[in-house]
């Protein structure tokens, strides 16, 4: 009887140590809840700046009357005046406009494993830090850096944004990511924000 009550005991403290030992390994992982949105469409849009990725546009990306909103601090508000190559549609009419300091969240969206590239189309005499949010497999709210753009004068696309590449394995897990602009600087304009829903790299 007590080799038997030895051998539970035993058995208790593997498995003690074994659900201690996923817990740790996966407090490290990056994971959200479901997307709130999921665009299957993606084109070339940026191909007539030598550009062949396909992209998807982001949930209220265009900020048009009628899209998902973004969530506006700081004085980012939507504007009057599209960007001017119309990449979206000739018919939009409105932009993001970002003083020195402000912030916009898009709502959350799909993202899958490889997918770090996004682009816009921005101008002004500002800069603009670029953050993919996400929250950790415990519920803690995790930002990744994607780098900061600088907007200089008219209209004109950004190079490709994406995470360093320090941060892209933690995003191995993840299902869905919200977007967040910072003004760092400057005034901006932003329009027709488009993440590449592939693994182009």
């Amino acid at each position: 009887m007590a080799s038997y009550l030895r051998w539970v005991v035993v058995l208790f403290c593997v498995a003690g140590i074994a659900a201690a030992s996923a817990v740790r390994a996966s407090a490290g992982l990056l994971g959200t809840g479901s997307a709130s949105y999921c665009d299957p469409n993606s084109s070339q849009v940026f191909k007539p700046w030598g550009d062949s990725s396909n992209y998807m546009l982001t949930p209220g990306g265009s900020f048009e009357v009628g899209t998902p909103s973004w969530k506006l601090g700081g004085g980012a508000k939507i504007v009057s005046g599209n960007e001017s190559f119309f990449i979206h549609s000739k018919t939009d009419r409105k932009s993001l406009y970002m003083p020195a300091g402000s912030s916009a969240s898009s709502p959350s969206m799909c993202f899958a494993a490889g997918d770090w590239h996004l682009r816009f189309v921005g101008s002004g005499s500002g800069q603009v830090r670029v953050a993919v949010t996400v929250n950790s497999l415990l519920g803690v709210l995790s930002i990744l850096d994607g780098g900061t753009v600088s907007n200089n004068g008219t209209w004109k696309p950004s190079p490709k944004v994406g995470l360093l590449l320090t941060n892209v394995g933690g995003l191995l897990t993840t299902n869905a990511i919200s977007l967040r602009f910072t003004a760092t600087s400057g005034a901006s304009q932003l329009d027709d924000v488009y993440l590449d829903p592939f693994k182009d790299t």
